[in-house]
């Protein structure tokens, strides 16, 4: 296993995204509690314009050139807006053609999640238990 800087590390993911190959990552931090814990392996896929709706994981890159594995929280015309799991506020929004992969979740883990999206504005008490838990 190599350790790479996130921004370089996403970078390449999105160049073989775009060459139509799949990527296998290591979550790193908290954005995407508590379905994704720091240290996950997830799989990112190239996007396919079924993917845009909400509650499909995405590897998005902002206009500042960060990129993010977040959930997609509104899809209007051509922008995208994501949340993190983990986060009870703070979107980015950013153009279709910055959405680069997509992980191929289970149906389980998508109606959770959409229960999740509808406790959001009481998710940080949740949340900073398992963040705290998260940590050991």
């Amino acid at each position: 296993m190599q350790l790479t800087a996130n921004r370089i590390a996403f970078a390449q993911a999105r160049n073989l995204l775009q060459e139509g190959l799949s990527v296998r990552i290591r979550v790193c931090g908290q954005s995407m509690l508590p379905f994704f814990r720091s240290g996950s392996e997830i799989v990112l896929r190239p996007v396919r314009e079924e993917d845009f709706r909400p509650g499909r994981v995405v590897l998005g890159e902002t206009p500042t050139g960060h990129f993010v594995v977040h959930r997609i929280y509104r899809v209007e015309g051509g922008r995208i807006t994501l949340l993190g799991d983990g986060n009870t506020s703070g979107t980015e929004t950013m153009p279709r053609e910055r959405i680069y992969g997509t992980v191929d979740c289970g149906r389980m883990h998508l109606l959770l999640a959409r229960l999740w999206q509808l406790f959001r504005p009481f998710r940080r008490y949740p949340l900073a238990l398992l963040r705290r838990i998260s940590e050991d």
